[in-house]
């Protein structure tokens, strides 16, 4: 058989390269092994040149490292001799077209390796107190920011990373198996793959709840040992920021995002949060008198516009007393 021309080696080593390269980055699939296998099994040297490789990549990971004349250690490159034979086999190439060739590859690694850090779509959002706002996405997911929000959205070739670094959330997530969705906010993190879901990032609390579809969340996204919490439509958790214990909370279709109509909807709510609550919308603070107040169940539906006409209808319905604060917040008392 006709052994190969050098240019036809040097595609050979090019293709091999960027299967060797994929392999190991982020998103392989089971489609991709297949089609790998299929293009090993095409022609014997196309396993001897990806194998070879393989070992090369090996080797060079036990190379010493060498002192760069700038003064960066380096690994010591492979020498080549002055008139070196250029006899073409099948089983081993010339060693000036090796050496190339593992140039090509590792030139080729760092550049897939900078591809794959570098973000194809960079987005900082902020909202301000007042504002709500929604922002479609270039795979065609969604997100609509609450009042005083920041929100940064990173798209690269293999993930969706986003990071929720303070405000509220709704997400509406178009499903791209090979582009898993994150997004993290202090030491937690939710995946999801396509799905509907709302995050609201307060200082003590981060709160999760479950529109459609399914969504795991981590709580400790550091620790390996961490649990990592399944979610469905309807369920929603709280994660403490200091601790990192989480709970339940109700998260019935017409409570995950209603804040994007204007309206919060509260269900034998413990009055704390709606206390919570309310004061994003006041720009006040509302605080207890007396911890026994913090489980007293609420249930109703305020306006996001007017939260102050919801917080003094409260007396009415439970045996609670309001007083106005210097600073223009409130204090609930029993009464």
């Amino acid at each position: 058989m006709t052994p190969p021309s050098p240019a036809a080696l040097i595609a050979l080593h090019e293709t091999a390269a960027a299967w060797f390269m994929r392999r190991d980055a982020a998103g392989w699939t089971g489609a991709d092994e297949r089609a790998l296998n299929h293009w090993l099994a095409a022609d014997p040297l196309h396993r001897e040149i990806f194998d070879d490789m393989a070992r090369t990549s090996q080797d060079l990971h036990r190379l010493p490292l060498a002192r760069h004349r700038s003064g960066s250690a380096t690994p010591h490159a492979p020498m080549v001799a002055p008139g070196a034979s250029a006899v073409l086999g099948r089983r081993h190439l010339v060693p000036a077209l090796g050496a190339a060739c593992l140039l090509l590859a590792l030139g080729g690694s760092v550049g897939w390796q900078r591809w794959d850090q570098t973000p194809g779509h960079s987005l900082d959002l902020a909202t301000a107190r007042g504002e709500v706002r929604q922002v479609d996405l270039p795979d065609g997911s969604r997100v609509t920011l609450n009042f005083d929000t920041r929100l940064q959205v990173r798209y690269y070739a293999g993930r969706r990373e986003l990071q929720l670094d303070g405000g509220e959330a709704f997400f509406e997530v178009a499903a791209d198996a090979a582009r898993p969705f994150t997004v993290d906010s202090g030491r937690s993190r939710v995946t999801v793959v396509g799905t509907a879901f709302n995050m609201r990032a307060a200082p003590h609390e981060l709160v999760v709840k479950v529109l459609h579809g399914r969504v795991a969340l981590r709580p400790d996204r550091a620790s390996g040992a961490a649990p990592v919490l399944a979610m469905g439509a309807g369920t929603g958790i709280a994660i403490d920021a200091a601790s990192g214990l989480h709970r339940s909370v109700p998260a019935g279709a017409d409570m995950v995002g209603d804040w994007r109509g204007g309206q919060l909807h509260f269900q034998r709510t413990p009055l704390a949060e709606v206390a919570q609550e309310l004061s994003r919308y006041l720009g006040r603070p509302i605080l207890l008198a007396s911890p026994r107040l913090a489980q007293q169940p609420v249930s109703g539906v305020a306006a996001t516009a007017t939260p102050e006409a919801f917080l003094q209808a409260l007396p009415d319905l439970l045996p609670l007393r309001l007083q106005r604060q210097p600073d223009g917040g409130w204090r609930i008392f029993e009464r």
